[in-house]
């Protein structure tokens, strides 16, 4: 079956570090938004044979919409897919925008919550420029398993400047004393076009070294481990039975649709990618139904990167007797000069008929990637 991601755009404040298509100055239009939501999911009901089995809100910042606004929107939604084939429904939050009213509408209408936490640090959420502190990620986490929210998934960044290996994982043990279900760790990125990204071009950014971050990094991993979590993904640490069931469809290269500002769809051998700009999105809408403004046919030739790419990119890594099935070839034997390297160095291993990265080999994964293109 199909996955079904759906875009909220509207932040309370734009993070000087973030590369997605959301933004702080445009909450008006969300009433029209959320309307355009539902016309387009009714356009790809009736143009095409879709079945939905996870259901992912993310953005932006989804719990920015009022209680009324979010009731709406899984209204609109359910009205239109069968909500009983859902295994999944997650939704994306901030800390600062969780209260009762929006957590009793998400009681009724969600299986998970992502919240964006970042760091147990003050000092170095407000390096981040979160909006939120410390004390709001607690009565947050409280105020969800209070409402009967039994999967929450905590995100943590590394990286910061002036970070140590020592406050990362201060982080990781804050986290996991709260026992959620799920972990995602994520390195801080630098994006050109971001506030960040100008700041680091103008040398007023002073990340911790590579080496520093490698062991940031490896740390952090093990130290989840420990406390019970199992890496799947280079970001992503879950307990038993509970990885993210909509993030798999995307590294395991499966059917989803995406909708909503922005939203990309991997459906029928194509890939398609709205309008990026709100506004524009819903005049689309209005007009034709179909906001898609690019679209591509998946070649064999991009198949076979996409595969190579995304499942490197997971602890399971390449089956190869899978990929021989798929693509007619043997993956180890044609690239072997390149595998060789990689497990000399500690960066792969390869058993059990299968080749994937290590935690080393995780850090330059983009790296390792690009030498089998």
């Amino acid at each position: 079956m199909t996955g079904l991601y759906i875009h909220i755009p509207f932040c309370a404040k734009k993070c000087p570090y973030c590369d997605f298509a959301s933004f702080d100055d445009i909450l008006y239009l969300a009433d029209d938004y959320i309307e355009c939501l539902a016309g387009e999911l009714q356009y790809y009901k009736k143009n095409k044979d879709i079945e939905f089995d996870t259901l992912f809100i993310g953005g932006g910042t989804p719990t920015m919409l009022s209680e009324k606004q979010l009731d709406r929107l899984f209204t609109r939604v359910y009205s239109v897919i069968d909500r009983k084939k859902l295994k999944e429904i997650t939704i994306e939050a901030n800390p600062d925008s969780i209260n009762e009213d929006r957590v009793k509408v998400l009681e009724a209408n969600v299986s998970r919550v992502s919240l964006g936490c970042q760091s147990f640090h003050d000092r170095f959420l407000q390096k981040l420029h979160r909006i939120h502190n410390v004390d709001a990620i607690y009565s947050a986490f409280e105020t969800l398993r209070k409402h009967n929210i039994n999967n929450i998934n905590l995100d943590l960044i590394y990286g910061i400047e002036g970070q140590s290996t020592a406050d990362v994982l201060y982080n990781v043990e804050k986290a996991v004393n709260l026992k959620p279900e799920h972990l995602s760790f994520y390195m801080l990125t630098v994006y050109g076009h971001t506030e960040f990204g100008r700041m680091a071009e103008d040398g007023l950014l002073n990340l911790p070294h590579d080496d520093v971050i490698e062991h940031m990094y490896l740390c952090g991993c093990e130290a989840m481990e420990k406390a019970g979590y199992r890496q799947y993904e280079i970001s992503n640490f879950a307990m038993p039975g509970k990885k993210c069931l909509h993030n798999l469809k995307y590294w395991q290269s499966q059917e989803y649709i995406g909708i909503g500002s922005a939203a990309a769809s991997y459906f029928q051998g194509k890939r398609y990618v709205n309008t990026a700009g709100p506004a524009d999105y819903i005049k689309k809408i209005k007009m034709s139904g179909n906001p898609a403004e690019t679209s591509e046919i998946i070649t064999p030739e991009i198949r076979q990167k996409e595969y190579i790419m995304l499942r490197l990119r997971t602890v399971e890594g390449i089956d190869l007797e899978d990929f021989k099935k798929i693509f007619n070839y043997d993956f180890y034997e044609k690239y072997s000069n390149i595998i060789g390297k990689m497990l000399d160095e500690g960066l792969a291993i390869c058993g059990s008929g299968k080749l994937s990265l290590t935690g080393k080999g995780f850090m330059i994964s983009n790296e390792i990637i690009g030498k089998f293109f």
